[in-house]
């Protein structure tokens, strides 16, 4: 999980250096598709044949396609291409914050004190990323633009225990991965007409990180942690990767941070960590399968027999 952590932060960096050669759309698409291809194989390699969806599971995995990899990555590659690394890296990190809005607005979670009072900081410290950074319409746009990023995230979240009990990992990825580059590459050819992407030695380093590592490899080492341990514990290694892309960034490009930001990521991360919903433990003797129905259980530990 933090190795996954880190390949994803260095990625918004890779991605940003990319974005000055081509279009958000088009890097997007082709980074999926490069992506979606290495993890059928891996899949094919490691757990056998694709296993073709059917009835509800093609929809749901439809759909996390839809918020884990269009949605998300529109988002994310179009606020990179407005504003720096570190604001996207810090609007991203709000993933708990609206996971577990959300769980409580539907009544499948009831948080104490303690837990609001999280929320609240981690709110706090993101209207300080955001407004230190500029004033203006053009500013909060962006973060408009941003949010798609960590609610789509939260939504693909959610998704996955439901599908993780009847697939094996890789081969969840591979559909989730393929289906999604599927969506997105319309978006990037048409963007590609428009914009013709520069294709230099330096680019396709830059791609074969965002589609081999960063789509591949981290999400080859993401879904088994989401497995084991639910999407509740596997969420706090997110907290890390705006500090993680605010480093890459100063190492890499010498990325400005105005003090104003860290102190708020700073806030953030300690609301959100502070405020966390724990898993709620398992009743000795209550059945997994009945437990593993509890649209609350979305938030904790992943039930299998």
């Amino acid at each position: 999980m933090l190795a996954a952590t880190i390949i994803w932060s260095v990625n918004v960096v890779v991605v940003k250096l990319a974005l000055t050669d081509s279009g958000p759309f088009t890097y997007s698409a082709v980074r999926y598709v490069l992506g979606g291809l290495a993890l059928c194989g891996l899949a094919r390699w490691l757990e056998g044949p694709l296993v073709r969806p059917r009835g509800t599971d093609a929809w749901l995995i439809a759909a996390a396609a839809l918020t884990g990899v269009l949605i998300n990555q529109a988002s994310f590659a179009g606020a990179l291409a407005l504003t720096n690394p570190d604001n996207v890296a810090m609007i991203s990190g709000t993933t708990p914050l609206l996971v577990a809005g959300w769980l409580a607005w539907r009544g499948w979670e009831h948080f104490g004190a303690r837990v609001w009072a999280g929320l609240g900081l981690g709110l706090a410290g993101l209207a300080l990323v955001v407004g230190a950074g500029a004033c203006g319409w053009t500013s909060w746009l962006v973060v408009v633009v941003a949010l798609g990023n960590p609610l789509g995230w939260a939504v693909y979240l959610l998704l996955l225990p439901r599908l993780l009990g009847r697939y094996r990992p890789l081969t969840l990825a591979a559909l989730v991965t393929v289906v999604g580059a599927v969506m997105l590459v319309p978006f990037g050819a048409v963007e590609a007409v428009a914009r013709h992407p520069h294709v230099t030695w330096s680019w396709l380093g830059l791609l074969a990180y965002s589609g081999l590592a960063a789509v591949a490899l981290a999400t080859w080492l993401y879904l088994p942690g989401v497995r084991s341990l639910g999407p509740a514990r596997t969420i706090v290694y997110s907290y890390l990767q705006p500090f993680l892309t605010v480093v890459a960034a100063g190492v890499l490009i010498g990325e400005p941070v105005l003090p104003l930001q860290l102190l708020g990521g700073a806030i953030m991360l300690v609301g959100v960590v502070w405020g966390r919903p724990r898993p709620r433990p398992l009743v000795v003797g209550q059945e997994p399968s009945a437990v593993a129905r509890l649209p609350g259980r979305a938030f904790g530990d992943t039930v299998r027999p």
